[in-house]
């Protein structure tokens, strides 16, 4: 338990938050009382029944979901979650020198140009600077799928945080896990190992950096997510949708039974080609035929079958991100 220094009202936190947001006066504030003034949102645009609506018919166009899905999918569960996380902006400056590999090209083929004889590879010495500003987004809860803590924010959306406005849709609003230090200091890492990634694709052996690094603008903003349930058939099925954006995340969807016959039906005749092609190709028969194309397209064909048996027989249903 925890009590607002702001309005001094008890309410429930959890292990390893460190920034609190006061549920009845939305107040952001550190264990210790200090008010954070630097908080904000994106606003919901997608209430419950739009979100809804908007999953099953996302879903009822994914490759093998059934055609009355939409008409027969029922939601037994729904809840706003408003996940936390901090956003840093980093300008970084980079100045490099390495080694990258060149190559000296000797003897063209007279049957066929730019085919050589012979290649002499070397390393050639290259220097550069990177001048580049990042925005770093931080998950601040460690419990957070990887879905949502990959998906884009619209930051440029943002707007001071209202509680009411999350109550308003019966949202859950997280503690964040992460203070502002310690966001700092993620970012500041993160922008090195972006400007690394751009040397190393300039040179293949880094021999010598300056890196000027400055975290500049942090800020914690929540973002809401639609954590839905539905049922069809006898199975149910899960996804998570942007209350902002409308986008859905991810989410799990049911298979036809016309989709699974079609991939069973498949890769049975993938796999019997190809394990008759790696018969003749290891000479099963008697003599081998075709003993190298044969034994690899075979081998190809009898795995894509087996994958294709797979997806038809597995009863797990399918997920799809965007």
């Amino acid at each position: 338990m925890a009590r607002c220094a702001f309005c001094d009202a008890d309410f429930e936190t959890g292990p390893g938050d460190v920034l609190l947001v006061c549920p009845y006066c939305g107040t952001a504030q550190t264990i210790e009382g200090a008010k954070f003034i630097d908080h904000y949102m994106i606003r919901v645009h997608f209430p419950q029944h739009e979100a809804q609506t908007i999953l099953l018919d996302w879903c009822s166009k994914q490759l093998g979901a059934p055609s009355d899905l939409a008409a027969k999918a029922r939601f037994v569960g729904y809840k706003q979650v408003w996940y936390p996380f901090w956003i840093s902006r980093v300008d970084a400056d980079t100045k490099y020198s390495g080694l990258g590999k060149d190559a000296n090209f000797y003897d063209e083929w007279p049957q066929r140009r730019g085919a050589y004889k012979r290649i002499d590879f070397f390393w050639k010495p290259e220097s550069g600077r990177f001048t580049r500003r990042h925005e770093i987004k931080i998950p601040s809860v460690k419990d957070i799928d990887e879905d949502i803590k990959q998906f884009p924010i619209p930051t440029r959306a943002k707007e001071y945080f209202s509680h009411a406005h999350a109550e308003e849709f019966g949202g859950i609003v997280l503690h964040s896990q992460v203070s502002e230090e310690q966001a700092r200091e993620i970012a500041r890492k993160q922008a090195f190992d972006f400007q690394t990634q751009l040397i190393l694709t300039e040179v293949d052996k880094i021999e010598s950096r300056n890196d000027e690094i400055d975290v500049g603008e942090t800020f914690l903003i929540h973002v809401p997510v639609w954590e839905l349930e539905y049922r069809y058939g006898s199975g149910k099925y899960k996804a998570s949708v942007s209350a902002s954006t409308g986008y859905v995340i991810e989410s799990k969807y049911p298979r036809s039974i016309a989709f699974r016959a079609a991939g069973i039906g498949f890769g049975l005749i993938l796999f019997l080609v190809g394990a008759g092609l790696v018969s003749m190709a290891t000479g099963v028969l008697g003599f081998p035929i075709f003993p190298v194309g044969g034994l690899l397209s075979g081998g190809i064909l009898s795995l894509l079958g087996l994958v294709l048996l797979y997806k038809g027989v597995s009863r797990k249903e399918a997920k799809e991100k965007i």
